[in-house]
């Protein structure tokens, strides 16, 4: 009976705990890695009489080494209590250690480490990394806010979340891939676009803007929402088409050594906002046409910008038509993936936009008999 009421016999204090939220790598003036842990402060994320705290429930320890072993382990030099990386969150590379080191090498403690858990977000950082640790707002853990940011953000300017477990994946995929880019600004965090990775190289070779990142999800399908300007004239007004519902199908075609693919994207939404200067109907189906075709003129030029960019100054596959290829045809994609990333930036893309308006919240049309 004593046995069974033994209760948690490793148990420890939480105020024993260095609890890991969130970490950041950044190359250091002598060549070195810089490692910042930002743990918890339980005791300041509490109140009194429902008041603010004035303590920041964060702290970040700095540690520095040849790699990420040795810097974990200066920062206990400076911090008492154990390390605990069960609860960390997100882990952000500065760009410019992306660029010189290999992803691999930069996560292969992570994977190694039997605390750090699967669900841990990879994110790059323009500029210093561990600046996207800290913030001036009261009872926030920049961490945790970098996470709400990523999971519950509708818009189809952020590129889809990524997991350190999707990482291996990834890098041994051979593909092209993308990650998310934060920057640090007075006001705080700011989700910037996306860092584009080599895959042959695991180094990160250029960026792509919040714009192109749109561009980017059109053209896989993978946006959450958003608004599309869907007028030409200034003197139209401005007219804005919202994004409910989108889809995407690629379909590759093959003859010799010539490739090309056909793009067809469909979306579905409604008039978000509708000046109309010129006091057009939006019961007029011509009317309505006119918002559509504008909106898809959007949607074509976003697309056909962010191609251009990757195809001609990036030279990176990160759209997936290489593994549409692969699905349709794998005899011919064995032969094809050496050096995709090449034959890609010399495919034509061709680009079919068709959205329908389907709502416009309380002034709109008559039903369709």
């Amino acid at each position: 009976l004593l046995l069974l009421l033994s209760g948690c016999w490793s148990n420890r204090p939480i105020e024993e705990l260095n609890i890991i939220v969130g970490s950041t790598l950044d190359k250091g003036p002598d060549g070195n890695v810089e490692s910042t842990l930002q743990y918890v402060v339980p005791e300041a994320m509490t109140t009194k009489s429902g008041g603010v705290n004035p303590e920041k429930p964060y702290i970040n320890v700095v540690g520095k080494g040849i790699s990420l072993e040795p810097s974990g382990w200066e920062t206990t030099l400076s911090r008492e209590g154990t390390i605990f990386g069960s609860h960390q969150k997100v882990v952000v590379l500065s760009e410019d250690l992306a660029k010189e080191t290999k992803l691999r090498e930069l996560t292969d403690l992570y994977f190694r480490d039997i605390d750090i858990r699967g669900s841990t977000l990879i994110f790059i950082s323009k500029g210093k990394a561990s600046k996207v640790l800290e913030t001036n707002e009261k009872n926030t853990i920049p961490a945790l806010r970098i996470v709400e940011i990523a999971e519950e953000s509708l818009t189809s300017e952020i590129v889809s979340k990524t997991a350190l477990i999707k990482i291996g994946g990834l890098i041994n995929s051979g593909a092209s891939f993308l990650l998310q880019l934060l920057e640090s600004t007075e006001e705080g965090v700011r989700f910037s676009g996306a860092a584009i990775f080599n895959g042959k190289t695991n180094k990160m070779v250029g960026t792509l803007n919040t714009k192109e990142v749109e561009g980017v999800n059109w053209i896989t399908g993978q946006g959450k929402g958003g608004a599309v300007k869907a007028y030409e004239k200034k003197s139209d007004g401005p007219t804005w088409y919202q994004i409910e519902s989108m889809k995407s199908k690629i379909t590759p075609h093959i003859k010799g050594d010539k490739l090309s693919f056909d793009v067809k994207i469909e979306s579905e939404g409604r008039v978000a906002e509708y000046w109309n200067p010129k006091l057009r109907s939006l019961f007029k189906e011509k009317n309505v046409k006119r918002v559509e075709k504008a909106a898809e003129k959007t949607v074509k030029d976003i697309v056909e910008n962010v191609t251009n960019k990757l195809q001609n100054e990036l030279k990176s596959d990160v759209l997936g038509f290489g593994n549409q290829v692969r699905i349709q045809d794998p005899k011919k994609w064995n032969k094809l993936k050496t050096n995709w990333d090449e034959r890609f930036s010399k495919a034509n893309i061709k680009y079919e936009i068709n959205i329908k308006v389907k709502d416009y919240g309380m002034i709109g049309r008559k039903k369709d008999k």
